[in-house]
């Protein structure tokens, strides 16, 4: 597996100007990772299983995403991580900013994670995914949904999907 480069940034999220490899961050650095709900025009989110080999939170069901690259925005992130790990092709510019949230990792280093939400046409045979990274995938209801991802999330992300789930169901 290839190292990413990442663009570092503080605890506070002003970028220190330093670009690394993600195996070579030290105490206090900070990187930027993005994750995109994607639910089809059928009211179904799309939920993955995290590869069984995964060094965080193996086999677990979790939203799609990843680490933003440096010189990447975290939009560009979501979206490109939807299409590497799932096969489904988003538009950065089309994705809803969600939420934010600090994940410290609480060795000095941490993250900023982006949450984008993504309303796709009704996906009526699941795209062939990244083996690699992902166990499997699945379509389901809001409720199994948001049940599946809140393992390791706060509560205002479940607020921020709760809000997008009321906001695509109020269009139909």
């Amino acid at each position: 597996m290839r190292m990413e480069m990442v663009d570092v940034y503080t605890m506070e999220g002003e970028p220190t100007g330093r670009t690394c490899r993600t195996d070579a961050l030290a105490p206090g650095d900070w990187v930027r990772h993005a994750v995109v709900i994607i639910r089809d025009g059928l009211g179904r989110y799309v939920l993955q299983q995290r590869s069984l080999k995964a060094r965080f939170f193996a086999g677990k069901w979790d939203v799609t995403g990843g680490g933003v690259q440096a010189g990447e925005t975290p939009a560009q992130a979501a979206a490109r991580e939807a299409g590497e790990e799932l096969g489904i092709a988003l538009d950065a510019e089309a994705l809803v900013s969600l939420y934010r949230y600090r994940a410290d990792y609480g060795n000095g280093r941490g993250a900023h994670v982006f949450v984008y939400g993504a309303a796709v046409a009704p996906i009526e045979q699941l795209p062939a995914w990244n083996a690699y990274e992902v166990n499997d995938v699945r379509l389901c209801g809001f409720r199994e949904f948001y049940e599946a991802v809140m393992y390791n999330k706060d509560e205002g992300f479940g607020e921020a999907l709760r809000r997008f789930e009321a906001e695509r169901a109020s269009r139909g």
